[in-house]
């Protein structure tokens, strides 16, 4: 990810960016980055069920 990289903000239950941070840290990764992971396999792991419901 690059700083030419659009931001915004986000809000969040402070209970769940614990959760986030705490994963991130045990991954060696910034806060952004694990979001961004996640959110990215959130997407894929939807793409392959919409793939396999519909025989692609």
């Amino acid at each position: 990810m690059s700083r030419a990289d659009q931001q915004f903000k986000l809000r969040m239950p402070a209970a769940l960016r614990a959760q986030v941070e705490h994963a991130a840290k045990d991954a060696r990764r910034s806060l952004n980055a694990e979001i961004v992971i996640r959110l990215e396999a959130s997407f894929a792991q939807e793409a392959t069920k919409q793939e396999v419901r519909h025989g692609s």
